[in-house]
């Protein structure tokens, strides 16, 4: 059975992306070195999965956990946005994508993996958190050799 109400999950979290592509950083220099290739096969599955399997898991916040995964869907899902409006803000200077938040380091990156992480617990969905977990084993050590980088160009 299809659920196509639980689409709201990775919309969510895809609508900055797509102003993204409106938004481009003013300064995005070229990267010192090619990033890792397993990495970047793993972002690359991650993204895709929690993109496509969420319209196979009806969303459920019946009971405890998930109501508290939902609560923190949603904090994850605002420090994100607030990562987006700052960056706007700062008139979309490249490392405002990386910089820590909140005493967060690569806020950009760690709140979207929170986001379906917690949102493996609302679709009672073990394969979207392996999804999650590869979007994360991938995203996280990438956006955080992108900060590193930022930082040594000073």
């Amino acid at each position: 059975m299809l659920h196509p109400l639980s689409l709201w999950i990775p919309l969510l979290i895809l609508l900055p992306n797509l102003a993204f592509l409106k938004l481009q950083p003013r300064n995005m220099p070229q990267p010192a070195r090619p990033p890792n290739r397993v990495l970047q096969a793993a972002e690359m599955a991650g993204r895709f999965g929690t993109m496509a399997v969420p319209l196979f898991f009806k969303m459920d916040t019946g009971d405890l956990y998930a109501f508290l995964a939902l609560q923190g869907m949603i904090l994850s899902l605002a420090l994100y946005y607030a990562g987006w409006l700052r960056y706007i803000r700062q008139n979309r200077d490249y490392n405002w994508l990386y910089a820590p938040m909140f005493g967060i380091p690569v806020p950009m990156a760690v709140s979207p993996v929170l986001y379906v992480l917690f949102a493996a617990a609302v679709l009672h969905s073990p394969l979207y958190l392996l999804f999650g977990a590869l979007l994360g084993i991938g995203h996280l050590p990438l956006s955080y050799a992108a900060y590193r980088e930022t930082q040594n160009r000073g």
